[in-house]
């Protein structure tokens, strides 16, 4: 019996030794949280998020939290013109590309956070992220079109935040410029294009070069018919391409190589009535009634407008 209840005691010595020579980083698998900052009850930029013509900003808002400690936190925006190929642009003009990495150390003061720090709120103009005037990231005229943004961190000890399991902060948001191909839709009725199954969708309105002297000639057009669904991997509500029941091209993409049509009719200004009849007129599928209808263009000197409007198939 005394034999026995020495063992246990030992056993417990090894165990307490164990646990306190244990590495703290074994006992923590936790990535950080990526949330909403304090007292706010959405991201910014939000998905799907416009910066008009007259926006010459944007503003972030996001919370990291890891009862570890954060290590680092990075903001990564890019364009998504090309579907990560690359197009050659004017000289003129600059896609925005950022990579801010905030951290204890970071050499920039506005990014920086306490050594240990478990929380760090971003809400504030200092990390605002310009593309004009004299704290813009780009050195010439920003391009115009749709860009993601992916807010990731790491602890620590090493955890971080991915793709694989949503815990990134993923969202597309569109930057609009007054040179940039104007798109027009003149018939919509609360927001949305109405039409009956099985019968030709109406569409007026027009796509037009711009009228800013920085503007260019139209130089591809896409006009798709889709069923969409909400991908929560890729942040609040982005929406990805499901089913496609239309789809027409005219002119060359400079971003996207395998996508072409026909020679474009007119540069300068196409109306909707024109374009979309006959053969290429838009007819609503039967069993569906929920749609988006999403309209790309592009111009010569690579600005990008993308227009999205839902249709109501009843």
């Amino acid at each position: 019996m005394k034999k026995n209840l020495g063992l246990l005691a030992i056993a417990g010595l090894m165990t307490f030794a164990c646990t306190e020579n244990e590495d703290p980083s074994a006992l923590d698998l936790d990535a950080p949280v990526i949330g909403f900052a304090e007292n706010r009850d959405g991201f910014r930029p939000a998905n799907n998020e416009v910066r008009a013509t007259t926006t010459d900003h944007l503003h972030l808002r996001f919370s990291v939290s890891d009862e570890s400690g954060i290590g680092s936190i990075l903001v990564d925006i890019h364009n998504t013109f090309d579907g990560h190929t690359h197009g050659r642009i004017q000289s003129d003009f600059e896609a925005l590309n950022v990579k801010d990495t905030y951290s204890p150390d970071a050499s920039n003061a506005a990014f920086r956070f306490p050594e240990g720090a478990t929380f760090h709120n971003v809400d504030g103009s200092t990390t605002d992220i310009y593309w004009d005037g004299p704290s813009s990231r780009v050195d010439g005229n920003v391009l115009a079109g749709p860009y993601d943004i992916i807010i990731s961190a790491v602890d620590i000890h090493g955890n971080q935040t991915g793709y694989a399991d949503g815990s990134n902060y993923l969202a597309t948001f569109f930057i609009e410029r007054p040179y940039a191909p104007v798109i027009e839709v003149s018939n919509l009725e609360d927001d949305e294009l109405e039409g009956e199954p099985g019968e030709v969708l109406e569409l007026s309105g027009r796509i037009a070069k711009g009228a800013h002297e920085l503007s260019s000639d139209i130089k591809f057009i896409w006009i798709r018919l889709a069923e969409e669904h909400d991908d929560h991997h890729h942040g609040a509500g982005h929406r990805v391409m499901d089913e496609t029941f239309y789809e027409k091209m005219w002119g060359q993409s400079t971003w996207r190589t395998n996508l072409s049509g026909p020679e474009l009719p007119n540069v300068n200004e196409l109306r909707f009535e024109d374009i979309l009849s006959g053969e290429h007129a838009i007819t609503l599928p039967t069993g569906e009634d929920h749609l988006d209808l999403i309209i790309w263009v592009e111009d010569i000197n690579g600005n990008v407008t993308q227009k999205t409007y839902e249709v109501h198939a009843h």
